[in-house]
């Protein structure tokens, strides 16, 4: 609606809700289609031109019957000895109108109710419980393929594998480079499949379970579903962490054998490899039974490849309802694995060399469990990620997260055990880390205003923002480092990623292998979310794209 001024009266719709409340404009907003409004109970928020109408623009719904039930024929008789019934009264706390569109709506008189939920939320509906039907509910069919659909999938799960492969075999004891030799590759079926190995997985992944499911820590609810429900997942990640390497230190005290680690890496990814696929056919073929929609939005294709490669089922808890698959999997056996194998690699080059600490690799093994434990503090960011409120569980992201972490993402550490940077004076280690820490500093910084933004956005600290609304009633953050870059998190990603690498010296480029490929990972994320939020945010994500240029690198990308 063109034309409104500021200091006028206005009816603005509260964003996350369906109901209507008075409120002032107080201010015209920087961006198109957009106002700034303060509500009775003095909340102030943007709101874009549709959600702000005068009082003009209501009408009261007329309660006259037709002339036909007017009649006195139509009228109902009553016995003589009946009492009359008072008339129906309209409470004053309510009033039915119609907006122009046509919509009818409640509107509500009482006080302004705070809101409490994140950004993104779906709207409620006047009793602040969703009511969606099932078809609202339904999942369409997929009809976007990404990694190249069906056969981009299918080269994706065959290539996966090999890679792992690759690393391992390239990067050995004695020498690593990226000239491939066939003749290092073993063709004994023993190197791949041994039984130590499997125990120790198949315990870890048990262990973990365990501690998953242990009545402690907190209870959160995820976002909404499309059937507006919203799963509850208990947070103990950083208790399992802490449990997990408590116990692998006393092990070491102990002199328990954890090297075991480092001499049997290759059967232990085998057999992660191994129960990856067994986990996968059974999370697609157990989603054949589930619901539509239970059903992920990027995985309903039809196409049984691409389905099993993406996933078919979004939320998969089979047989234990409060126990979420996907959410376990994603913070805790492949990357506190990753932590475990790191110390391991360390132990391993401390105990063949006493006498010359490996401080390359101490400080890689520093950065990368910190870095794991960070995850796992702030552990209840991961439920408004892509991985969990759109991509299913499927092998992607099985693979993903019990193999391509643990055994991919330790490379810099197993590298450093058997090929030391002899020529790296331990000053230099000093812009190293600094490049480590200020990276940290900016993923942590960033994503802590992004999730505060998302839980509370009325709070003291989210009205300092700035932000740029939007058609849906949402806001764009755009203040300090998400107004620098889209992706300020992803930049700091980045500078952790080749800090870890730069302590591995420049012998060899296969320790950097990891920021080279989280670059074109965190680039395609950036890809999938930009076209989300361009189809979802229309010309607000064009406006947004305007006031932050840059996507991940400043004046670079």
């Amino acid at each position: 609606m063109k034309g409104l001024q500021v200091g006028e009266k206005v009816l603005a719709k509260w964003i996350g809700s369906a109901l209507w409340f008075p409120a002032v404009v107080t201010a015209i907003g920087e961006y198109e289609d957009s106002y700034k409004v303060k509500f009775e109970d003095g909340t102030e928020d943007n709101l874009a031109e549709k959600h702000v109408k005068r009082e003009s623009a209501f009408r009261r719904r007329s309660r006259s019957r037709s002339p036909s039930r007017k009649s006195p024929s139509r009228r109902r008789s009553r016995s003589p000895g009946r009492k009359a019934s008072p008339s129906r009264k309209i409470s004053p706390s309510r009033k039915s109108v119609d907006i122009p569109d046509g919509t009818q709506i409640k509107m509500s008189q009482r006080k302004t109710p705070a809101r409490t939920e994140a950004e993104g939320a779906r709207p409620a509906t006047r009793s602040g419980v969703q009511n969606l039907d099932a078809k609202k509910g339904a999942v369409p069919k997929t009809t976007h393929y990404e990694f190249g659909g069906p056969i981009g999938a299918f080269f994706t799960m065959f290539s996966l594998p090999l890679v792992v492969l690759y690393l391992y075999f390239t990067c050995g004891k004695d020498k690593c480079q990226v000239t491939f030799d066939p003749s290092i590759i073993s063709l004994n079926w023993r190197d791949y499949i041994d039984v130590t190995a499997f125990e120790i997985f198949i315990g870890w992944f048990v262990f973990q379970e365990f501690l998953a499911i242990l009545p402690v820590g907190r209870v959160v609810k995820g976002q909404p579903l499309r059937t507006g429900e919203r799963l509850s997942y208990r947070l103990n990640g950083f208790i399992a962490i802490v449990i997990s390497i408590a116990l692998f230190v006393a092990m070491i005290y102990y002199n328990c054998g954890v090297t075991a680690l480092y001499d049997k890496f290759l059967p232990l990814a085998a057999c992660a490899m191994i129960f990856s696929l067994i986990m996968s056919v059974f999370l697609y073929v157990w989603a054949l039974g589930a619901p539509n929609h239970a059903l992920a939005p990027g995985g309903n294709s039809g196409n049984v490849v691409y389905d099993f490669f993406i996933g078919h089922e979004l939320n998969p808890r089979p047989f234990v309802k409060s126990f979420d698959l996907k959410c376990f999997c994603e913070l805790r056996p492949g990357l506190i694995g990753w932590a475990l194998l790191d110390i391991a690699f360390l132990v391993k080059a401390w105990t063949d060399f006493p006498e010359n600490p490996p401080y390359p690799l101490i400080c890689v093994v520093f950065f990368q469990v910190g870095y794991v434990t960070d995850a796992l503090i702030f552990e209840e960011a991961i439920l408004t990620t892509m991985d969990i409120i759109y991509d299913g569980f499927g092998f992607m992201l099985v693979f993903g997260d019990l193999v391509w972490v643990p055994f991919t993402y330790s490379l810099q550490a197993r590298y450093l055990v058997d090929h030391p940077p002899k020529d790296m004076p331990q000053y230099c280690l000093i812009p190293i880390i600094l490049l480590a820490v200020g990276g940290y500093i900016i993923f942590r910084r960033s994503n802590s205003m992004k999730n505060n933004f998302r839980k509370n956005p009325n709070s003291e600290e989210s009205a300092s923002y700035e932000t740029i609304p939007t058609a849906s009633g949402r806001r764009l953050l755009v203040s300090g480092w998400w107004g620098l870059v889209r992706k300020p998190n992803y930049l700091g990603d980045l500078m952790m990623s080749l800090s870890w690498s730069l302590f591995c010296g420049f012998d060899s480029i296969i320790p950097y292998f990891y920021p080279i490929y989280f670059l074109i990972l965190l680039i395609h994320r950036e890809m999938r979310d930009d076209g989300h939020c361009r189809e979802k945010y229309g010309k607000a994500w064009d406006n947004y794209c305007k006031r932050v240029p840059y996507r991940i690198i400043p004046y670079v990308y």
